[in-house]
């Protein structure tokens, strides 16, 4: 039986790893040492996500850290590695840059070192980020049409490609640490021969993503219609438009990369247009499903925060025949019901 090492395996994006490949017969191993819960508070510990995974699949766990000297033993006797473990906030990155630095960027280069000397044969699939791009996106000219900004450019119109520019700009330390591991990721594929694969995501999510402010937005907006507590919008007045991928997508099309790997690509992957939605057009979805309205109110625009981000994911889709399956309204009711227990009043 192949296997299968997946970091962060306890995250959102892990979680469906684990799923997905568990499914598909591999053996699965997993590592995570549930630093969400250290950095975002108790509402962004991941430990009832593998407790879920424990109950339902048969997998090997190991409490550990990404740069661990423990987990070299794992990787040399697996065929592939999803590296989802990260800090995955931009705006928490700023409270704690070096700290950023030590798990996106060191971590992801100790993995790849680790598997050049060790097993150099394993496909490696890198969670690296749309922030690599930083604030590029805002060069670009926008418009209000109804309730979201859409591009002037109508070159763009499908979303931003893999040949927009990463450099000369404002990141945040998150970007530049992503910046870091995904460059780091292309050269072990092309000086040193390893299979790797870049994938640019957008607002990913789904059922198993925490409800926290700072990192993944979806869940939080709909705690706050369950709580009642006030939401604050960071700047653009909720026209910015973001496009919402549901991480079984995600899984799918790890899997489809791992079985016909193209070493050093690099992927732009989101909800492409069709999953595109602005935080206002969210509002709106929200009350519907949840039947609560939210009560919200502006605030500063967050730095290098994007206007307008849609990820064109033709790339993709032409490499490996993989598409957007779930839809908008169904990752918000996924959201809701995973969430409606914990929350509503």
């Amino acid at each position: 039986m192949e296997k299968v090492l997946i970091t962060g395996c306890a995250g959102l994006v892990g979680y469906e790893c684990v799923r997905k490949f568990a499914e598909e017969g591999y053996k699965v191993i997993g590592v995570d040492n549930f630093m969400r819960g250290k950095l975002f508070g108790e509402e962004g510990d991941t430990a009832k996500n593998l407790e879920l995974l424990m109950k339902n699949y048969e997998f090997e766990f190991h409490n550990l850290d990404v740069r661990d000297e423990g987990i070299l033993e794992l990787l040399k006797k697996v065929e592939i590695m999803v590296h989802t473990a990260a800090q995955p906030s931009h705006p928490k990155s700023i409270e704690i840059p070096l700290e950023d630095f030590m798990i996106n960027a060191y971590g992801t280069l100790f993995l790849l070192e680790s598997l050049r000397k060790h097993n150099k044969e394993c496909v490696f699939i890198f969670c690296s980020t749309n922030k690599v791009y930083g604030e590029i996106p805002n060069y670009f000219a926008y418009k209000i049409v109804g309730k979201r900004y859409e591009p002037l450019d109508k070159t763009i119109w499908d979303g931003f490609d893999e040949n927009l520019r990463i450099d000369q700009n404002m990141h945040t330390p998150f970007g530049v640490s992503k910046v870091c591991a995904d460059l780091y990721t292309q050269e072990y594929a092309y000086l040193y021969g390893l299979k790797t694969g870049i994938f640019r995501m957008g607002c990913i999510t789904g059922g198993a993503a925490r409800a926290v402010e700072m990192h993944n937005w979806e869940p939080y907006f709909v705690k706050k219609a369950l709580t009642g507590e006030k939401l604050h919008i960071y700047g653009y007045k909720g026209y910015q438009v973001r496009d919402v991928i549901h991480a079984k997508d995600l899984a799918e099309l790890f899997y489809k990369f791992s079985q016909n790997p193209r070493p050093g690509e690099v992927y732009n992957v989101g909800g492409s247009r069709k999953n595109s939605i602005s935080l206002l057009e969210a509002i709106d979805l929200i009350e519907e499903i949840t039947g609560k309205r939210i009560n919200y109110e502006y605030a500063k625009e967050r730095e290098a925060d994007h206007i307008w981000w849609i990820s064109n994911i033709q790339k993709a889709k032409e490499h490996y025949k993989w598409d957007i399956k779930i839809k908008l309204k169904e990752i918000f009711k996924e959201i809701y019901e995973s969430l409606a227990p914990i929350y509503e009043k």
